[in-house]
């Protein structure tokens, strides 16, 4: 393996439009520079889009609130996107293979991309990458040669290959260079699968891949004519932060990788680096054309040829017909050879597939003639030549070498037997593969030639580095990092998991060696080598998590919480191709807050009818059936409602805990778990709302005005260096908590497990020393152990860092790998918890420790992450330096004339506001008497003052909206002006409906939302554009009238109290009949004032039609929802056929 593939994500660099940081853990720039300086080439991929099972795919949360679709060539999406290239490609430009100036091969354009008519908008970027001086082939893993040539890209690569999806099986995919001019390519050839919240863990996926994966499909993909294979994974890692795609990922993203994420290795890894080195340092194989493949005896076995046509190597891949076989199997094949015709027989012992070599020059003028062992690596030293060969164990091999006169052979360990064939000039070994057998040919016109023939796992053992003096081979250590010649000594760096031997057989003239820059005794073998024993490390005992402190975390709950500076969530419209389900506009991403929880706070004046209150959250996905992991929990007035994980719930209201005709507060915690991705192409599925959809009081016409607040700063991160993926807007983040330094002193002590009966947040923090040895890299992880009986989540941060999102009854994650320089080796640590309990009986936090997860004796070291500490200015709470209320009725009628008051005070610990006046802040054509502003003259500290407006309502406002009635105070403080503003919602409710029957199709819609397009009127949902339906149909039976919709969905109406009945029929529309490209499966419910009066169960396409007349009397408002029922929206195509309403007339 010779090259890295990096994504460039978007959203880690771009906080808000226009504003870029390649600082600190974002300089890529050091990043490639470190990529050289370890000999590696990068294949960049800075998307634009990247996919990944990143938030949003790699678009940034501010790209959410733009109106042009994404990956096409809108303008204004390609205006941003060009904003991002010409920002990265700039740091790309300057270190390119072509230029000599770095290790930039390949630039990928875009990812994934499969939109047939894409090719204008891969043309754009390719464009762009050229004007910003890349100078690199620019590639493509989209199979389209469409977007190939010209303008576009130089080559595309073949589809992605994912042959298992970790499950335990797998099958083999047909490939085809996709150019005769270009390399046969596989950007992703997936060595795992990425999991989702309630899977089984990446140690399942490892198990159930593992190495025999690699040694079936990796080499079938290579013996296909595949020169450019990117393994993904070969190291996942950590989403840490809010960087995980949530619908598809958690906080892990170790992938089933080689390399897992606290950077182990096992048997997946050895079968990798056993093939990376062949295919590194056997060149012929980068050259290959398909050849006659001799015939196999065995019909269970497979085998298939290719040759190199310069040096006409040859290589033969034998597989057992079943690529899932485990069958042991032998077969004989007559191998024509460039060095003649040979008969063979080779065995696959169990699941397994074999590359092997005929006709190849090892270098040092040795010659392979063939071999029934898997080639390794071969390496010139001097006078002799060493090489590699292994198979499994208990496996026969055999190897031919050729001579001009008979050699000497001496077997110095194993057992190997040699025939000589005069006539042909052939030396035959044959040998069976166990332990490591030594074999040592001298003499018959040839240099020396050392033969080190194992097993599979002997192979494994080596390493190899090419030093100015020649190769280094070394067996019997973890890992050998690096290795130079200095004159007699050759220095070599290297872990070790265990003491134990470390063999190296080094270029002539070295007699010393050095191990980790101290002196390694060595003495020489019989074999050539040098063998020495290096230390392994020191057992470690990490310290136990004691010390805890505690605070409860949830103020935004307390009714008399001062959310005076938080931000008005007002927008009364919104680019978003999803509709909000009420007004005003609720989506978090609207207001700035992109990235973690957000807070809701909503007052509104109690009128005394109200039954519930009726919300609906996008905190993951609007569809149940991965909906689950997000959630959000309501307070009213201060006392605990509940907390719903489905999206949408309606909350009853208890008598007497609203307050008649006074101020009333809503709290509304919603665990936003991050941004769908973009892979659909003209989905703009990125886009889907996050945060509140829809909110309403049922049975009361009061309107409730929302304040927003997420993370501190929103787009303008007050943590610059941690950046603004790494926190969201619950209190404790907001304040700092999180942070080492945090004065946590007179919080109350506490001791895990924790078991408490409060709802909401509830914080813990502790500080530990580890102490970690010196010379040793030691892999720590934070484990959290629970029953999941228990209803909580948690957030980690470690030194300020959000290294791991925990749900104790969802998982699977339960130990979160702490990255060095992220943890403190010898320093001291902060760890903050943030648990979320969701329910009022099951809420703490289980058992907090740390865990080793690998220890080996190493030369690494790593600095530490920059973290920095708490800082109370910084943190302090948010002061306002005055505050207005605003008193207008909750419903008015056009042509009508009402009172409005205004109120502003100024805080008890406040200063004098001087010159102060109050303006009236109405819609486009409302009017006030007075017109101009109310001066109130100076205002003291813990004062308060008011002014008084008649408003006038013109005719032409519309009925069915809502509008924003504010005030705004002006003054100077403290010598300099300021201001402050307060609003309120009102609502212009359309009149009640007139007797007869009325289609739903036909009225106008309070809101309305759908999970794919438009709710389509009269016609089915179709496709994602609107009018693109077809006339609907249940069971053969058409109708004229009726909703078309996609779950999830949601349609509002105002009746206005005066309907009896609600009639339609119900069925997945027959435009999904018989089509098997996604499942179809939903529920319906009916909403009466936000009651449910009617639900379906779930409903698929062999359910007879459902013929309901649901009661609806006295209801002003009717709402029709589809929901998912747990298995994907794909073809969620729901139709409301005959949908009406029989009135009665009259309020």
């Amino acid at each position: 393996m010779n090259a890295v593939s990096i994504y460039f994500d978007w959203a880690q660099h771009s906080p808000a439009k226009g504003r870029y940081d390649f600082t600190g853990v974002r300089d890529v720039g050091k990043l490639l520079d470190m990529a050289e300086e370890a000999g590696l080439y990068v294949i960049a991929r800075p998307g634009p889009y990247i996919n990944a099972e990143t938030d949003g795919g790699g678009f940034p949360g501010w790209l959410v609130t733009q109106k042009g679709r994404a990956r096409s060539t809108d303008p204004e999406y390609l205006s941003a996107a060009r904003e991002w290239l010409r920002k990265i490609d700039r740091i790309l430009a300057r270190r390119q293979v072509t230029d000599g100036t770095g290790p930039v091969l390949l630039y990928q354009v875009e990812n994934e991309l499969y939109d047939p008519d894409g090719r204008d908008y891969i043309v754009e970027l390719s464009k762009q990458a050229r004007a910003d001086g890349i100078t690199v082939p620019l590639v493509g893993n989209e199979p389209m040669p469409q977007y190939a040539g010209g303008e576009g890209l130089d080559f595309v690569g073949e589809l992605d290959q994912y042959n298992s999806f970790c499950k335990g099986e797998w099958w083999l995919p047909t490939l085809k260079r996709q150019q005769d001019d270009a390399p046969l390519a596989i950007f992703e050839a997936g060595t795992g699968w990425f999991q989702t919240w309630g899977d089984t863990g990446y140690e399942k996926c490892r198990e159930k891949m593992g190495p025999a994966y690699q040694k079936i499909v990796n080499k079938h993909e290579v013996m296909r004519g595949t020169t450019i294979e990117n393994l993904y994974m070969t190291y996942g890692g950590t989403n840490w932060g809010w960087l995980a795609d949530p619908r598809q990922v958690y906080t892990s993203y170790d992938y089933g990788a080689p390399i897992s994420e606290p950077r182990q290795t096992g048997a997946d890894y050895d079968e990798m680096k056993r093939q990376g080195l062949f295919y590194t340092t056997t060149g012929p194989l980068t050259a290959t054309d398909p050849a006659d493949a001799p015939a196999s005896s065995n019909e269970a076995v497979h085998i298939e040829s290719r040759a190199n046509p310069d040096t006409d190597t040859q290589f033969l891949y034998l597989r057992h017909n079943d690529p899932m076989s485990g069958a042991d199997a032998t077969t004989t094949f007559d191998w024509k050879t460039p060095d003649g015709a040979y008969p063979v027989t080779a065995r696959l012992n169990g699941k397994t597939g074999k590359i092997l070599v005929a006709g190849h020059d090892l270098g040092g003028r040795q010659r392979l003639v063939y071999s029934t062992s898997e080639l390794l690596t071969s390496a010139p030293a001097g006078d002799r030549t060493q090489a590699v060969l292994y198979g499994g164990e208990g496996d026969p091999g055999q190897t031919v070498l050729r001579y001009s006169t008979e050699p000497e052979v001496t077997v110095i360990d194993g057992k190997a037997d040699a025939t000589w064939d005069a006539e042909r000039g052939d030396l035959k070994l044959d040998y069976i593969h166990s332990g490591l057998t030594r074999v040592l040919v001298q003499g018959g016109g040839r240099p020396d030639l050392l033969l080190l023939i194992g097993t599979d796992d002997q192979a494994a053992g080596f390493w190899r580095q090419d030093t100015k003096a020649g190769p280094v081979l070394e067996r019997g250590t973890e890992l050998v990092r690096t290795a130079s010649v200095t004159g007699p000594t050759l220095a070599l760096t290297g872990d070790a998991r265990t003491a134990g031997p470390l063999e190296i057989f080094a270029p002539p003239g070295v007699r010393s060696v050095t191990w980790n820059g101290l002196p390694l005794k060595v003495k020489p073998t019989a074999s050539g080598s040098l063998l020495g024993a290096v230390p392994g490390p020191k057992d470690v005992t990490l310290p136990e998590l004691t010390g805890w402190k505690t605070s409860a975390g949830t103020p935004e709950a307390d009714p008399d919480f001062d959310d005076s500076s938080w931000t008005y969530a007002d927008e009364l419209t919104t680019d978003n191709p999803t509709a909000p389900g009420t007004l005003p506009v609720l989506y978090q991403d609207e207001y700035g807050y992109h990235y973690g929880h957000v807070w809701y706070r909503g007052r509104f004046k109690a009128t005394g009818t109200e039954k519930s209150l009726s919300l609906a959250a996008n905190a993951t996905n609007p569809d149940t059936s991965s909906g689950a992991v997000g959630a959000y929990s309501v307070w009213i007035n201060g006392e605990f409602a509940g907390t719903s994980k489905t999206g949408r719930r309606t909350f009853p209201i208890a008598d007497g805990l609203l307050r008649k005709g006074e101020d009333n507060v809503i709290s509304v915690l919603v665990g936003t778990m991050g941004h769908n991705e973009d892979f659909t192409w003209n989905s703009d599925d990125h886009k889907q709302p996050r945060g509140l959809t829809t909110a309403y009081l049922a049975g009361s016409d009061a309107q409730i005005t929302w304040r927003i607040q997420g993370a501190r700063g929103g787009e303008k991160p007050v943590d610059t260096v941690r950046g603004h993926m790494n926190n969201g807007g619950l209190h404790g983040e907001r304040a700092g908590w999180t942070l080492p330094g945090y004065p946590d002193r007179s919080w109350a002590d506490a001791t895990l497990p924790a078991y408490g009966n409060a709802p909401g947040i509830t914080w813990y923090r502790t500080t530990f020393t580890p102490r970690l040895p010196r010379g040793q890299d030691v892999s720590v992880g934070v484990t959290i152990a629970d029953t999941p009986d228990r209803d909580y989540r948690a957030l980690i941060y470690v030194n300020g860092w959000l290294m791991g999102q925990y749900i104790n009854d969802t998982g699977p994650q339960h130990t979160f790998p702490l990255p060095r320089g992220i943890l403190r080796a010898d320093g001291r640590n902060t760890i903050a918890i943030a648990s979320w309990s969701e329910d009022a009986t099951s809420g703490g936090l289980g058992k907090v420790g740390l865990t080793t997860l690998g220890n080996v004796a190493s030369p690494l070291r790593v600095s530490d992450v920059a973290a920095p500490a708490y800082d109370a200015t910084t943190y302090a709470d948010p002061a306002t330096p005055a505050r207005v209320t605003v008193d207008a009725p909750d419903t008015v009628e056009p042509d009508g004339s009402y009172r409005v008051t205004a109120a502003v005070s100024v805080p008890d610990e406040g200063k004098p506001l001087r010159d102060l006046t109050l303006s009236p802040d109405l819609p486009d054509g409302w009017t006030a008497t007075p017109a101009g502003p109310v001066r109130l003259g100076t205002l003291e500290p813990g004062a308060s003052a008011t002014a008084e407006w008649t408003i006038s309502v013109p005719s032409t406002q519309k009925t069915g909206t809502v509008a924003i009635v504010g005030a705004t105070a002006e003054f100077t403080r403290r010598g300099k002006p300021g201001r402050a503003a307060g609003e309120e919602m009102v609502a212009a409710q359309p009149p009640p409906l007139t007797a007869g029957e009325h289609y739903v199709s036909d009225l106008p819609f309070q809101s309305s939302s759908n999970g794919w397009g438009p709710v389509e009127r009269d016609q089915s949902v179709g496709e994602n554009a609107g009018g693109d339906g077809r006339p609907l149909g249940l069971h053969d039976t058409g109708y004229a009238k009726g909703l078309g919709t996609h779950a999830a969905s949601s349609v509002q109406v105002w009746l206005g109290g005066t309907c009896a009945t609600f009639h339609a029929a119900l069925g997945l529309d027959q435009e999904t009949y018989g089509r098997s490209d996604g499942p179809a499966t939903v529920t319906y419910t009916v909403l009466a004032d936000g009651t449910p009066v009617y639900e379906s169960g779930t409903v698929d396409r062999d359910t007879a039609t459902k013929k309901i007349d649901v009661d609806v009397a006295g209801a002003r408002r009717l709402e029709l929802v589809v929901s998912d029922a747990g298995d994907g929206n794909a073809l969620d195509h729901a139709d409301w056929a005959d949908a009406k309403l029989i009135c009665g007339g009259g309020a």
